[in-house]
């Protein structure tokens, strides 16, 4: 694992918990989805990255480092509103620029 808190499997990045920073860990990739474990216990668990070179990071991952040094990344702080259980945050749009939460509508505002 880097000091990214992410791994690299197949040529493609997914975030593990930065808890975990220079832990060894072990991925398990399934035909759609990837699983990391520390010893035993699931740690993560990321939809599996098909083209090569990508990046699947979960916002959730990072946050005990915001918690801890709340000026650690560039932007504005972390959404508090809650994530239904089960699902992810991606804090990053495909083309790489920050994801704008959703108006009261569900959508995202305009660029």
């Amino acid at each position: 694992m880097d000091r990214f808190s992410q791994i690299s499997v197949r040529t493609n990045r997914y975030s593990v918990p930065v808890r975990l920073i220079g832990r060894t860990v072990r991925a398990i990739l399934h035909a759609s989805e990837l699983v990391v474990y520390d010893g035993q216990q699931e740690v993560a668990r990321h939809e599996r990255l098909i083209a090569k070179g990508q990046a699947r990071l979960d916002l959730d991952h990072y946050l005990e480092a915001l918690v801890r040094k709340p000026g650690a990344f560039p932007g504005p702080p972390p959404s508090n509103r809650p994530v239904p259980q089960g699902s992810s945050r991606p804090f990053m749009t495909p083309g790489g620029r920050p994801r704008r939460p959703p108006t009261a509508s569900g959508t995202a505002p305009g660029p």
